[in-house]
């Protein structure tokens, strides 16, 4: 049952995410609403890892890092965004620079406690998926700080060679993310149906 907080939690994130997404496109709602989906599946992560961490005191450790998600995105929820153009930007750039700290923290013990359970089961296949997978999320990762990184040279109103290679980068990072999203929910459905766990 726990692993299925993980599935719920990414399925959340990305379905309600593209929901909301519609609704903050179009102006019914402001920008908040955006980091809801994210809330919510920080929450479900918190309370599959914490549920874990008896099982796994690798896979436990990941809770901390979904506990200071949880507490970014309310942040994020609750200050406006800037009303000039520069300070929202870099405003958004440090947002999600400080961000991917502990979500890489939290995906690091996800993959690296399901890797070990599986080892551990003599489960080879899903051992070598999930170290895989943390690979995956890393170039992720590297993807978008690049992005961030030439961001701060592009300039929108006269664009010039960076411009184009942020926007090269960031299709990148939109490309590269939806694929993973879909192959972490695609693992942690298999560590739901793979590994046993002890009556919790």
């Amino acid at each position: 049952m726990s692993f299925l907080y993980f599935f719920w939690g990414f399925l959340c994130q990305w379905g309600l995410g593209l929901i909301t997404s519609i609704f903050s496109v179009s102006g019914l709602t402001g920008d908040w609403i955006d980091h809801l989906p994210l809330l919510i599946g920080y929450l479900l992560f918190f309370i599959g890892f914490t549920k874990m961490q008896t099982l796994s005191p690798i896979l436990g450790k990941g809770k901390w890092g979904a506990l200071i998600l949880m507490v970014l995105s309310i942040v994020q929820m609750l200050i406006p965004a800037g009303n000039g153009m520069t300070n929202q930007s870099l405003l958004g750039t440090v947002l999600t620079v400080v961000v991917i700290l502990p979500e890489m923290y939290m995906i690091y013990h996800l993959c690296t406690g399901i890797s070990q359970m599986a080892d551990h089961q003599l489960q080879p296949d899903l051992r070598d998926t999930a170290q895989k997978r943390w690979r995956l999320f890393i170039y992720c990762q590297v993807t978008i700080v690049l992005a961030l990184l030439t961001g701060l040279f592009a300039d929108v109103t006269q664009p010039n060679a960076w411009t184009v290679i942020t926007g090269v980068l960031s299709l990148m990072y939109v490309v590269l993310n939806l694929v993973v999203y879909i192959l972490m929910v695609t693992l942690v459905w298999k560590a739901h149906k793979q590994l046993e766990l002890e009556s919790q």
